[in-house]
């Protein structure tokens, strides 16, 4: 047995890395722990390896399978994403009525112009397809669309002016009678508009859903009705109208509507005392005044006289009159129209006319008419105290002499 090299015999020898030892000796417990060591190390090497192998063999088919989920998930990813996010957009975004025009009433059609004013909450580019825009009752079940807008396409850069302008639109008369009855009596009744349409963020494409109440002001009974320089006409013009005045309907609304033709009758309480005609009639945003035309039956106001002044009593200590306007009907080119005569007969329009206001124009409007006559009464009268001048002016020469 070779002799132990002296370097090893000291004890930091012994423990020096890398220095030949010759032969382990065997110690008590060291075998058992050899073996468990590498029994370790082989089965993690052969798991490893069989990972690995693995891996060479099948990464093709495991390539593949990523290949096909990805190319599944990421478009109903971002399709369900983008969808929400453009939903989002359309249902964050402001729109607002700006001006509308009610024109060319038929009954069964009108000619329509709108203007909306589309702000969206993002600062890209965002494309619409051309759409549809449905108007309806939101308070009313059922198919309550009455007019449909057709929008082209638009590219909105934040903010966008959409609308129509003269587009001939047929009506769904109910709805439509609903939606003109809520604008007259109401003080703010909303226009409510849905549609779908495709929208572009980019390249991405979603199908989206419009539902919007647009809120406005509306006519609210014609709050603030006047009539005003009233006129009585001695003697009545050829048609038999002998009224004559102008009526203010206020119209606090951006919408331009033309109604036509109303006749109304002229109420003492429940008297009719005569009709009113307003001719060609159009409410334009604003306080605007339009010629009113009528005929005060005086058969029938020197009839009940005294039925008249005890009902007009507490009004003609205030010095006005206290008359009610109810309509009969409402043409357009001669043909009645329907939704407007319906409602607007549901509406009593009081009006309180100055008493000092109707004598002092009607005795104006005498005094212009008959202006010559009267001159050649009065120049008569001179005529007739120059003559009476003279002759008394020779019985006192007479008399001297």
């Amino acid at each position: 047995m070779a002799d132990t090299p002296s370097y090893l015999t000291t004890k930091a020898g012994k423990y020096a890395l890398g220095a030949y030892r010759g032969p382990l000796t065997q110690q008590h417990g060291d075998g058992p722990q050899v073996a468990h060591v590498e029994l370790t190390d082989s089965s993690t090497l052969k798991g490893n390896g069989k990972i690995r192998r693995h891996w060479i063999r099948f990464w093709c088919c495991y390539l593949i399978g990523a290949i096909i989920f990805l190319a599944i998930f990421l478009p109903l990813f971002f399709t369900v994403i983008i969808q929400a996010i453009s939903q989002r957009v359309i249902d964050d975004a402001s729109l607002v009525l700006v001006e509308a025009k009610v024109m060319q009433p038929r009954p069964e059609s009108v000619l329509l112009s709108i203007q909306t004013a589309l702000r969206l909450g993002v600062n890209v580019p965002v494309r619409l397809d051309p759409n549809v825009l449905h108007l309806f009752n939101n308070d009313q079940p059922g198919n309550s669309t009455y007019l449909k807008v057709y929008n082209d396409a638009i590219v909105i850069h934040g903010n966008a002016s959409i609308g129509v302008q003269n587009q001939p639109s047929p009506i769904n008369p109910d709805p439509w009678k609903h939606y003109i009855r809520s604008v007259v009596f109401e003080p703010h009744a909303p226009l409510s508009a849905f549609g779908t349409t495709n929208i572009y963020l980019g390249k991405l494409k979603s199908h989206i859903s419009l539902k919007k109440d647009l809120p406005q002001n509306t006519l609210n009974s014609f709050a603030g009705f006047s009539i005003e320089d009233p006129k009585m006409l001695f003697p009545p013009r050829d048609d038999g109208v002998n009224l004559v005045a102008n009526a203010t309907l206020p119209n606090p609304s951006v919408m331009t509507i033309e109604i036509g033709t109303i006749t109304m009758d002229l109420k003492s309480k429940d008297l009719i005392v005569g009709n009113a005609t307003i001719n060609n009639l159009t409410l334009r945003p604003g306080n605007h005044s339009t010629p009113l035309e009528g005929v005060v039956d005086m058969h029938t106001v020197t009839e009940n006289l005294l039925p008249l002044l005890q009902a007009q009593r507490d009004s003609l200590r205030s010095g006005y009159l206290s008359l009610d306007a109810v309509t009969r009907e409402v043409e357009y080119d001669g043909v009645v129209i329907p939704y407007y005569t319906e409602v607007m007969r549901d509406l009593v329009l009081s009006a309180k006319v100055p008493v000092n206001d109707l004598l002092i124009n009607s005795v104006q409007g005498i005094l212009h008419d008959n202006s010559s006559g009267l001159q050649s009464v009065l120049d008569d009268i001179r005529e007739r105290d120059a003559a009476k001048g003279e002759i008394i002016s020779s019985i006192g020469m007479k008399h001297r002499r």
